[in-house]
């Protein structure tokens, strides 16, 4: 692929913003609930649009939404538009689902390739629970198991956004033993996780089967029961209407600029047309 020209930035998130616009016009059209999260919902409130240096689009979907949403794409193929996830793809790394624009394909630094172009992620989002002890304890269950399948689906050990030092040290070990075990162990286990608990029937919701940062990625539902629509690049999309709350929970002060060190895309591939 080196005769081929990489894709920029800029055009990765353009082309990301199509993926959106086509994913969210199914949602609305059969009135199933999504949102901005993450990165994404920190550009939309920030920049009324990207993060500047963002190079991925992030929506949550409770549960039973999101299984809507996918059961209506695997009979209605959206032009140029395929889902990732372990169902469609047995070599998928991940937990969650990804709508990859087939036009496009990825060199991917740190993990083997499985034929995915340009995406944008839907994380679907569970009951954790009705009390928060109860929460947290079964969300760091997904969080644990996350970091193990993940490990297990990394070509070669990296560091990457690792900063504890104590962390530093542990992630080699925990790499060459996620290796040995393999993937498909950690994932029967999440997928077990998933959809255990009623969204709609708990207190805190998160995505437990790829559940990243602990405390600060288990969220209260109520924080999401009512959405807005809000400017992003030159569409509107959803967003929760307690955005704040969200935001706060997760980044603190988010309107805070990050050290200029620090405004790089954590993704690390490359982008081609094919």
């Amino acid at each position: 692929m080196s005769d081929r020209k990489e894709l920029s930035l800029k055009e990765i998130q353009s082309i990301s913003l199509e993926i959106l616009k086509a994913v969210t016009d199914v949602c609305e059209e059969l009135g199933l609930r999504y949102c901005l999260i993450y990165g994404t919902l920190i550009g939309a409130v920030r920049h009324h649009g990207y993060i500047p240096w963002d190079d991925d689009v992030d929506i949550m979907m409770p549960r039973p939404d999101y299984d809507k949403l996918l059961e209506y794409l695997a009979s209605h193929k959206l032009p140029n538009l395929s889902v990732f996830n372990r169902q469609t793809c047995p070599e998928y790394p991940y937990m969650i689902s990804r709508i990859s624009d087939d036009r496009y394909i990825l060199e991917m630094e740190n993990e083997k390739s499985v034929g995915m172009g340009i995406f944008i992620d839907v994380y679907p989002f569970d009951g954790l629970g009705v009390e928060k002890d109860e929460s947290v304890k079964f969300g760091l269950k997904g969080d644990h198991l996350s970091s193990w399948c993940y490990q297990a689906t990394r070509k070669h050990y990296a560091v990457e956004t690792t900063k504890s030092p104590i962390k530093k040290i542990l992630k080699f070990p925990v790499f060459l033993i996620a290796k040995i075990i393999g993937k498909d162990h950690f994932q029967n286990k999440l997928e077990k996780l998933g959809g255990a608990k009623d969204y709609d029937k708990c207190e805190y919701v998160g995505c437990v089967i790829w559940l990243s940062w602990g405390e600060k990625d288990m969220f209260q539902r109520k924080w999401f029961d009512e959405t807005m629509k809000v400017p992003f690049e030159k569409y509107e999309f959803r967003v929760p209407k307690c955005y704040d709350e969200v935001l706060r929970h997760t980044y603190g002060d988010y309107m805070q600029l990050p050290p200029e060190n620090q405004r790089a895309a954590h993704h690390y591939y490359k982008a081609f047309k094919k």
